[in-house]
């Protein structure tokens, strides 16, 4: 994926890494786990839409988006991929809606919930990265990361998961 001008365009890049904080209800972890357990064992990936609040350390997600993992079908088993055209859509909806991509979620089957190496290496500064470990078709552990502005590594991001109104 290659970050693209509406990204940019947001200024979110000085984010606080002690205040990094990323905001869904359970609803929305419920139906994260769910994408990951339906495509086991290979990658899922999905968007997160929300907003940046402050000075961008906290995250509110508002909904999601599942999108298909586009890597090599033989590799998809420890890599994913968005395609870039249906990332701009995803985006070009997120602008006419008035929210912004804060966060990508994928999971990592019969691996740590943690970014790898290649995660790092398609990863943007700013964005929330949540992980989801799945093994043996259940969700074991979920964690979210940020990427340090010199793309050097992961730091770990407060996930909050809100109680759902009914």
């Amino acid at each position: 994926m290659q970050k693209s001008s509406l990204t940019n365009a947001k200024g979110h890049g000085n984010i606080n890494m002690r205040e990094a904080r990323i905001v869904l209800d359970q609803q929305m972890l419920e139906e994260m786990h769910a994408h990951a357990i339906s495509t086991y064992p290979e990658e899922c990936c999905g968007l997160m839409f929300g907003s940046f609040s402050g000075n961008a350390g906290e995250k509110k997600v508002l909904r999601l988006r599942r999108m298909k993992n586009a890597f090599e079908p033989k590799e998809r088993y420890h890599r994913y991929t968005i395609d870039p055209k249906e990332f701009l859509n995803a985006e070009k909806e997120a602008d006419e809606r008035g929210d912004e991509i804060i966060g990508v979620y994928h999971s990592h089957p019969n691996a740590p919930a943690k970014p790898s190496e290649f995660d790092r290496g398609h990863a943007w500064p700013t964005l929330s990265y949540v992980v989801i470990e799945v093994r043996e078709r259940k969700a074991l552990e979920t964690k979210s990361w940020v990427l340090k502005e010199d793309r050097s590594e992961f730091v770990p991001e407060e996930l909050q998961i809100a109680i759902n109104k009914k």
